[in-house]
C-alpha cells in the first residue's frame, strides 16, 4: 500500500472514530441524560408508541390504569401518605410513605423515566391489602435528584439505603420488593447483594436482563447501529458513571440471590422482550415462580389480568412472609 493510501485509510478510520464518538455521545444523552432535549423527545415517542397515544408523557402514561389507577385511586395517593427523603451518592431521593398497622412492608419501584406517583394502583392495592408502603422516585426521577439514569445499577444501592430506612422505623419489619420494568430491574439488581433478613421475597415485573441487553433493542428501534455505538456508549458510561453497560446486569445479579422471586411478564411486551422472563428465570438461584399473562403489553399485566395477577402475587408473597 502506497503512502496515498495510507492516508486515505488513516482518515477514513479517523473519521470512523469522530463519528463513532459523536453518535456514542448523541446515544448517552438520548437514553440516561435527562437534562438532554433528545431525551425527552425520544422519551415521548417511545411511550407513545408503547400506549397506542398521542398526547404527552404524562397523557401516555396514564394508559397504564393498572399502574396510575382510577381517577379516585389517584386522589388518594395525592392526598394520603408522607413524604420521607434519604441521601445516596450525595443525591437527595425522594419517596412516599403509606403507613399502616402491623410490620409488613411493600417497597414499590416504578419504571424508566417514570415517577413513584405513577405507581399509585399498585400502592394502594398494597395498602388495602395491610401493608405499609413505601414508593421511591429513582434518581433522576420525580421529586428525587440526579440528571443520570442508572437503569438499576446505582438504584439497587439507592434500595439498599430505603430499606435500611424502613427498618429505622420498624426493626422487625417484614419486607417485600416490587418493581415494575427499570424497577423491576433495580429490585432484581439488588436481590444479588447483601440485603437484610427481613426482605422476604421481589416481585419483579417486565424486567429487562441488563443494560446493554435492553440498549440495544432500543439502538435497533432507533436505527442506530449498536456495533460500534453501543459499545461506545458503554465506555463512556465507565469514564463518567463508574460502571459499563454489562456490568448493570439483573442477569448477573440473580444468580447470586437466594431471596424468592417471582417473575411477570406479558406476552405481548413490545419493550423489554417476553423471552427475557425465561432468561432471568433461568438464571435465578433462589426459590422462584413465573407468571405469563398471555396478550399483555409493557407494564400492563396488572390491568390485562388483574384478578390473576394479585392472586398469584398475593399467593407468593404468603408462601415466605412469615420464614
Amino acid at each position: 500500500m502506497n503512502r496515498k493510501n495510507v492516508g486515505i485509510a488513516f482518515g477514513a478510520l479517523c473519521g470512523l472514530a469522530a463519528l463513532t464518538a459523536t453518535a456514542a455521545e448523541i446515544f448517552y444523552d438520548i437514553s440516561i441524560n435527562t437534562k438532554s432535549p433528545i431525551h425527552m423527545s425520544k422519551l415521548n415517542n417511545l411511550v407513545q408508541k408503547a400506549t397506542n397515544t398521542a398526547g404527552n408523557e404524562e397523557e401516555a402514561s396514564a394508559k397504564y390504569s393498572g399502574m396510575t389507577g382510577t381517577p379516585e385511586i389517584k386522589e388518594w395517593y395525592a392526598t394520603h401518605g408522607e413524604d420521607v427523603y434519604i441521601l445516596s451518592d450525595s443525591l437527595r431521593l425522594h419517596g412516599k410513605r403509606f403507613k399502616n398497622t402491623g410490620t409488613k412492608y411493600v417497597l414499590v419501584c416504578h419504571g424508566y423515566t417514570s415517577k413513584a406517583k405513577h405507581m399509585a394502583g399498585f400502592v394502594h392495592k398494597f395498602y388495602t391489602l395491610g401493608y405499609n408502603v413505601l414508593a421511591v422516585d429513582a434518581r433522576a426521577h420525580g421529586d428525587s435528584e440526579g440528571t443520570k439514569i442508572g437503569m438499576g445499577w446505582p438504584e439497587r444501592v439507592d434500595i439498599i439505603k430505603w430499606i435500611n430506612r424502613i427498618l429505622s422505623w420498624e426493626p422487625n419489619a417484614r419486607i417485600v420488593l416490587h418493581g415494575v420494568s427499570m424497577g423491576a430491574a433495580t429490585v432484581l439488581m439488588a436481590s444479588g447483594e447483601d440485603l437484610p433478613g427481613n426482605v422476604k421475597a421481589v416481585i419483579a415485573d417486565c424486567g429487562y436482563t441488563s443494560e446493554w441487553d435492553e440498549f440495544q433493542r432500543e439502538a435497533d428501534t432507533l436505527h442506530i447501529p449498536w456495533f460500534p455505538v453501543l459499545n461506545a456508549t458503554s465506555v463512556l458510561s465507565k469514564i463518567r458513571d463508574g460502571y459499563d453497560f454489562k456490568q448493570a446486569s439483573a442477569l448477573a445479579q440473580v444468580k447470586k440471590s437466594r431471596i424468592p422471586t417471582l417473575f411477570i411478564h406479558g406476552s405481548s411486551d413490545e419493550l423489554v422482550p417476553y423471552s427475557m422472563l425465561g432468561e432471568l428465570y433461568a438464571a435465578a438461584a433462589c426459590e422462584k415462580e413465573e407468571l405469563t399473562v398471555e396478550g399483555a403489553g409493557h407494564a400492563l399485566s396488572s390491568s390485562v389480568a388483574p384478578t390473576l395477577y394479585w392472586r398469584t402475587v398475593e399467593d407468593f408473597i404468603a408462601k415466605y412472609l412469615d420464614r
